[in-house]
């Protein structure tokens, strides 16, 4: 997303639980092959029906923190981490109980 050009966020459609909406997948550096999926727990306050703009993370500070320690853990031996490590931490930081960023 840092290095993008554009970046187009899609917030006004239905919040899809076991999704790429709800989760994502990381790969091992060593191992490609393998992978694990990161999943942040979210309420839909209107049910199935919730847009995305409207979910919210059931405990943010949680979250970050296993964000964090997730990426830390397959990531941190990668050249690249300590600058990604920074941009996380601005992003995290500033995060609300939101699931999307704020327009």
């Amino acid at each position: 997303m840092f290095a993008a050009d554009c970046w187009i966020v899609l917030d006004d459609v239905q919040f899809t639980r076991r999704d790429y909406q709800h989760r994502a997948r990381l790969a091992s550096t060593s191992h490609p092959d393998r992978h694990r999926w990161l999943s942040i727990p979210t309420h839909l306050p209107h049910g199935r029906s919730t847009v995305i703009r409207d979910a919210v993370l059931v405990d943010p500070e949680r979250s970050r923190r296993r964000v964090m320690h997730m990426l830390a853990q397959h990531y941190g031996s990668c050249p690249d981490w300590p600058v990604l490590r920074h941009e996380l931490d601005s992003v995290l930081v500033s995060s609300s109980n939101r699931t999307r960023p704020p327009m």
